[in-house]
């Protein structure tokens, strides 16, 4: 039998709560706007990062209007705890019903938005990367596969992983952070065994063309800031950027300078939906070298300039105010 949501509560220092620094309208815990720890945790072929916990709170009496808006450069895994709302993959065009016990993950630079609907909010995040060991033959290719709801015994299991890792952080009792990596991978074990998360190894020479362009996205979705030029993908690959085009071409349906560019836009969407940037100052952030041509490219992926597109979004977020 597990402890419940009150038992555990009940054990965290005062105040439990305190204000979200991104969502000033929600709560997050109070210990964890001073965890700043990265661990990393090395297996034989893999090596998880964990970039960042977050915890989502509300439960005032007025309803939450403003959608949240999320995109990193990594893994989050997004599991709700209590209310009901939509969430959408803006990048993807798709949206489903997030309920108690939803637990899924959002791939790295892909935007999506969260509008709260019903009830309470509570939602635990966690944000993490996924590398090959530096032991590791092969590259390995992450495959989101979509989400699932926990349901009784699993889901009280998860929910009792999620608050038992808090209270870890909460009391600041552990010795070189294992108490806590130990849990974070009892999480990610979840992931795992589910079919949330899928690791495919992928061997030469057998499957050598889907390696290198796993490899070439990998690259291209982490360093679309300053890659200045394909030939960093040459380098980075070992192999002829012709031949690295042909491949990616045929295995993605998009070519490189397709690709990068996609990468681009979805991040200066979000920059532009979320900040007062300027024009130039996020035309700098995603890779270009001036805005002109960062209003070029945006017009003919968007059919709109940035700042048609920001004026479309704050006119439609008024809207639903």
């Amino acid at each position: 039998m597990f402890p419940t949501k009150t038992e555990l509560l009940s054990q965290f220092k005062n105040p439990v709560y305190t204000t979200h620094t991104k969502f000033p309208f929600l709560q997050t815990f109070s210990c964890l706007q001073s965890w700043k720890n990265r661990p990393i945790i090395e297996l034989e072929k893999l090596k998880i990062e964990i970039l960042g916990i977050d915890f989502l709170e509300y439960s005032g009496v007025e309803k939450i209007d403003t959608q949240l808006r999320f995109q990193q450069d990594c893994f989050r895994l997004w599991y709700q705890l209590d209310g009901i709302g939509i969430l959408q993959n803006v990048t993807r065009q798709n949206f489903g019903t997030a309920r108690p016990g939803l637990l899924g993950i959002m791939d790295l630079g892909e935007r999506h938005n969260y509008l709260h609907q019903k009830g309470n909010l509570e939602c635990f995040q966690l944000l993490f990367s996924l590398l090959p060991s530096q032991h590791a033959k092969c590259y390995w290719n992450s495959e989101i596969e979509g989400k699932i709801v926990l349901e009784n015994h699993e889901r009280s299991y998860f929910e009792s992983l999620i608050f038992d890792l808090l209270l870890v952080i909460d009391r600041k009792k552990e010795i070189l952070g294992l108490a806590t990596i130990s849990r974070i991978l009892e999480i990610l074990v979840v992931l795992f065994k589910k079919g949330v998360l899928i690791i495919e190894e992928s061997q030469f020479p057998k499957n050598k063309a889907k390696s290198l362009v796993a490899k070439a996205k990998q690259f291209m979705d982490l360093h679309y800031s300053d890659m200045e030029h394909q030939l960093e993908l040459e380098k980075e690959c070992g192999v002829d950027i012709n031949y690295l085009n042909i491949i990616f071409k045929k295995e993605t349906g998009f070519t490189l300078y397709q690709y990068i560019c996609l990468v681009r836009m979805e991040h200066a969407k979000y920059l532009l939906e979320t900040t007062q940037n300027s024009i130039s100052d996020i035309s700098n952030a995603v890779g270009y070298p001036n805005s002109n041509s960062f209003t070029r490219a945006f017009k003919r992926h968007a059919n709109m300039t940035p700042q048609d597109f920001r004026q479309n979004y704050l006119h439609q977020n008024n809207k639903l105010c």
